[in-house]
Formats: structure tokens, sequence, C-alpha cells
């Protein structure tokens, strides 16, 4: 789990007789989404992991919640090409088509080096209210790969990176962040590479480049460097630039 949810709970359980949260009221249970009741702060840890499938990061008085740091974050981590048309016919968003056409010349251009930044506008894409879908599902209702999850989170709680009393908290139903955020969500545009030096990322990389559905995002040349450089046994013939997408909520941006 990546972020400050584990510091956002510690708080909690510390105050929890002394804090009241929009859309919760005072906090009478908190709850991991294995149904472990928490009660000190040390039982923060019962929800560290980095289960995709679950959307609630934990329960507070019985309403599932996903905790998301203040300032500039990532709303959905690694959408692949492969997983984009299933989720979008999951979600019933029509001209599907189109959309990922235009995703696809999109990213096709960016390896290119057309594209002034690699993030880009949602709405180049998506209508406002297929974003809404999109975007609610990946934060609050599903994944990709697993469709609907059984942990969903019906509030999002944002908190400063250091707390230090409940005005450092916000809490908001979907509708609300979306409406808050819309501007600076973008779609960016990221790639890693087969061949490169780190491990976990050649692997994933690997990964996302033997699957089918991928190759309009996958390039046999290579644009772009890692930044811990190439493996040395690993032939360059071999090596290929991936791609994928990522929802990004942009910092130091008004609202």
């Amino acid at each position: 789990m990546a972020g400050n949810e584990i510091e956002v709970v510690q708080y909690l359980l510390r105050n929890q007789k002394s804090v009241h949260l929009r859309h919760i009221g005072q906090i009478n249970e908190v709850k991991a989404p294995s149904g472990f009741i928490l009660t000190k702060p040390e039982d923060s840890e019962r929800i560290s992991t980095q289960d995709s499938r679950k959307k609630a990061d934990v329960y507070i008085n019985g309403k599932g919640v996903s905790i998301k740091q203040m300032g500039g974050s990532f709303a959905f981590n690694r959408l692949q090409r492969a997983e984009l048309e299933k989720t979008l016919q999951l979600l019933e968003i029509s001209n599907l088509n189109n959309i990922i056409k235009n995703l696809d010349t999109e990213v096709k251009k960016f390896h290119e080096g057309l594209l002034d930044s690699r993030n880009r506008k949602w709405s180049d894409f998506y209508s406002e209210d297929q974003f809404f879908i999109l975007l609610e599902f990946l934060m609050m209702k599903g994944s990709p790969n697993e469709g609907f999850s059984r942990n969903q989170a019906s509030l999002i709680l944002e908190a400063s990176k250091k707390i230090k009393s409940p005005d450092d908290i916000e809490v908001y139903n979907f509708n609300e962040y979306f409406d808050k955020y819309k501007a600076i969500f973008k779609i960016a545009i990221r790639r890693q590479w087969v061949g490169q030096k780190s491990e976990s990322e050649h692997k994933r990389a690997l990964g996302l480049s033997r699957k089918l559905g991928n190759a309009p995002w996958i390039f046999g040349d290579v644009k772009g460097e890692p930044s811990t450089g190439w493996r040395k046994e690993f032939p360059l013939k071999d090596r290929k630039t991936v791609y994928f997408l990522m929802i990004e909520k942009e910092k130091n941006q008004r609202i």
C-alpha cells in the first residue's frame, strides 16, 4: 500500500473520541477490509496490503473509505491496453472503439516524440459522463482484471501527509471529489522497457509485452532511457518500449 493510509488510520484511532468527519460523524468503529476491528494505532498494520481487488482501505462506522493523500496523486495505476476494452464494455460505455483508437493514436504519437506532454486531457477521449463512470469504477468499485470488488468504497478521505488536526482531513462522496478535481485529472502516458536494469520493472514490462491485447502499445524500437540503465546480459535486439496509462491528479494546480 502506497501513500499515507497507515498514518491516517493511526491518527483516527488516537483521536477517535474527538474527530468528527463529514459524511461519517463521530468515529465509533474502524475496521480492516478483513473484518478485524482496529482499536489501537498498532492495529493499523492490519490494513497494510497491496491487494488491488479492494477499493476500501478501511471501514469507518461501516462505510467503505478510500484514503488519499492531498496534493498530486495517481487515482489509478497502470491501465493496460489489453484491459481497456473489457473495462469499457463492463461499464457499458458507448463508442468504445473510437475511444481506444484515439488512445492508440496518442500513445503512438508520444512514442514518436510528437506530443509536447505525456499528460493528456481526459476530455480528448471521453465525455464527462464517460470519464465520471470510468474513474468512479477504478477508484471506488473495482479493477480491470478483477471486475467489481467485494470491498467497494462509498467515500474518499483525503488527508495531509502530516496530520496535525482534524482540519487536515476532508471527506467526500465521489460526486463531490470529481466536481472538485475534474479540471486537474489527466490521462498520463507512461513507459518502461523490456531489458531495463531494474528487475521488477523489467519483469513488469516483459509481462505486459507478452499480452496480445497490449500489442498496439508495445514498440520494438527503444525510445527514452531507464533511469537505472540497461541489463548488460540482455540482448539489444530484444529490448522493447512498453506503454500503459495512469490517471493522475496533478499537483500545484489551482482549482
